[in-house]
C-alpha cells in the first residue's frame, strides 16, 4: 500500500472521527496544537507526517515521562495504548516532527517511540508516552519518572 492510500486512510478515519465528535470546526485546546482542519489540510497536501526537510536534533534532553491513553493525535493519525507512541511538549512540537523517532532512557532501561501528538501541560523536556512505551521505562504505578531522551531521526 502505497503512502498516499495511507494517508487518504487516515484522513478518511479522522473525518468520521471528527464529524462522530462534532470538533471538526472546533478550535485548539492549546495554542501551539492546529485544529482538526488544520491537520487535514496538512495530511491532504502531504505535508502531515513529514520527515525528511527537519534536520536531527543531536541535543539530549532531560525531564520527566508520563503516560496517556493513545487516540487520535496532532499528527493526524489513530494510535493504540499498545502502540510505542509519544506526545511531545507543545513548546518543542512543530508539524515536522511528526513521524521522528525518539530514543528514551530512565536508568538501564530505553524505549524508541515515534512522535505522534503533542503534549500540552508538558515542560521542554518531558514526553507523554503510551502506556507500552511507558512500561519499559518504568512501572505505570510510577505514574512519572525522571528520563533523558534524543532524536534519532
Amino acid at each position: 500500500m502505497s503512502r498516499y492510500s495511507v494517508r487518504r486512510i487516515v484522513v478518511s478515519m479522522a473525518v468520521a472521527v471528527a464529524a462522530s465528535a462534532g470538533v471538526l470546526a472546533g478550535t485548539s485546546i492549546a495554542g501551539a496544537q492546529p485544529t482538526l482542519l488544520e491537520i487535514l489540510a496538512d495530511a491532504s497536501t502531504g505535508s502531515a507526517g513529514s520527515t525528511g526537510d527537519t534536520p536531527v536534533d543531536t541535543k539530549t534532553y532531560s525531564g520527566d515521562a508520563t503516560y496517556f491513553n493513545a487516540g487520535l493525535g496532532s499528527c493526524g493519525g489513530m494510535s493504540a495504548n499498545t502502540d510505542y507512541v509519544v506526545a511531545i511538549s507543545a513548546s518543542i512540537w512543530t508539524r515536522a516532527l511528526c513521524g521522528k523517532r525518539i530514543m528514551a532512557m530512565s536508568g538501564m532501561r530505553s524505549v524508541t517511540v515515534t512522535i505522534v501528538d503533542t503534549c500540552p501541560g508538558c515542560a521542554a523536556g518531558d514526553l507523554d508516552f503510551s502506556p507500552a512505551a511507558f512500561k519499559k521505562l518504568g512501572n505505570l504505578s510510577d505514574g512519572r519518572i525522571p528520563i533523558t531522551w534524543h532524536f534519532i531521526d
